[in-house]
């Protein structure tokens, strides 16, 4: 369905060829030095999402939220906050997410002296300024310190921002560049009406709050993983399947129901033609870092590439933990696989994230 070149309006982004080293591990290269997630310190069952959403008793809606792989999340479904539209709720939104990211970034015990790009990125934002422009004001960084926040690119957001940090390090490579991934899933969640479209109530049952931060260094001192290589492909006439329906005062994120077989259709050519571009096969990955985006998600990915459900646990980990967070959902994964795995020198991951566009993207890290 969808390959590395252009064909069926498809548009990939490539990094250039390099031949990669069998196993040596890299000692060079723009480093994923650390990862820190922060969350909410409230987390509401499934039952309790469905109570509150006014979903109790629904046959649909149950059915769906049992079988979605989400046990828990964190949530924002106040009576007050469920009570307003999305606009209504901007002012808290950004206040709350600009407060997990500070907290996320105080967890990597950054030296803001030493850091010369921050890029931040949500799903939506109807705030000013950027959670990028107000950490370098709440850190006292260097006032000429480059800022920039993405969004609407929400879950496959992972890959182009390390991409975008790691580029704008070649200006200054004596520094790190900081990148913040915060999302108000909350903000998309609204009470349920008599006339809700099925898409809404599927959305209703995985998304959550989350943010992530982590730090690049080209510093080959720093700990993580090394930036092998990536890729990020668009696939041609997907625009609507992933869309944010803003027609009334009830908002909400519209995921079509194809979402799950579009991304894992084409992902064996793709993820094949990737690897062997830089002279791999899928059994040289150690580990699999996916975007647990939902239950059909990681199920056909873990099809697709011929993968096992321990292949993913860590995919599957974190959508029952924290459900389908958005933006910073790949941080958490591979925050995950570092501490639950502890790869040893030579051993490589593939990310690989899922999201509006519809765009899949894929970075080959190793350690």
């Amino acid at each position: 369905m969808y390959s590395a070149s252009n064909r069926n309006g498809g548009a990939s982004v490539l990094s250039e060829p390099l031949s990669i080293p069998r196993r040596p591990a890299p000692r060079s290269g723009t480093r994923i030095a650390s990862v820190a997630v922060s969350n909410s310190d409230e987390a509401l069952s499934q039952a309790q999402v469905l109570e509150r959403l006014g979903l109790s008793g629904d046959e649909f809606a149950e059915r769906i939220f049992s079988r979605s792989g989400v046990e828990r999340r964190h949530v924002n479904l106040s009576e007050d906050f469920l009570a307003r539209t999305l606009q209504g709720r901007t002012e808290q939104i950004e206040q709350e997410l600009l407060a997990y990211s500070i907290e996320a970034v105080d967890r990597l015990q950054i030296d803001p002296r030493r850091i010369g790009t921050v890029i931040s990125a949500s799903l939506y934002s109807l705030g000013c300024p950027t959670i990028a422009h107000r950490l370098v004001e709440h850190f006292e960084m260097d006032p000429t310190t480059d800022k920039y926040h993405i969004t609407g690119v929400g879950c496959a957001s992972g890959v182009p921002l390390m991409r975008l940090a790691a580029q704008a390090m070649h200006e200054h490579p004596e520094k790190h560049a900081l990148v913040v991934a915060a999302d108000s899933m909350s903000g998309t969640l609204m009470s349920a009406t008599e006339d809700d479209p099925k898409a809404k109530t599927v959305g209703s049952a995985i998304f959550g709050d989350g943010c992530a931060a982590a730090l690049l260094s080209e510093d080959p001192r720093c700990d993580g993983p090394v930036i092998l290589a990536s890729q990020v492909h668009q696939i041609g006439g997907t625009l609507d399947i992933v869309s944010m329906d803003m027609t009334s005062g009830d908002s909400y994120l519209h995921l079509a129901r194809e979402l799950p077989d579009l991304a894992g259709a084409g992902l064996p050519a793709v993820v094949g033609g990737f690897l062997r571009r830089h002279q791999l096969e899928r059994t040289d990955i150690d580990h699999w870092i996916v975007h647990p985006g939902g239950r059909r998600i990681i199920e056909n990915v873990q099809a697709a590439l011929e993968l096992t459900r321990d292949d993913l646990a860590t995919s599957w980990h974190a959508l029952a933990e924290h459900g389908n967070v958005g933006t910073p959902s790949i941080l958490y994964v591979l925050k995950d696989t570092i501490e639950r795995y502890e790869p040893e020198p030579g051993e490589r991951a593939l990310m690989v994230t899922i999201g509006p566009g519809v765009s899949v993207g894929m970075m080959l890290v190793g350690w």
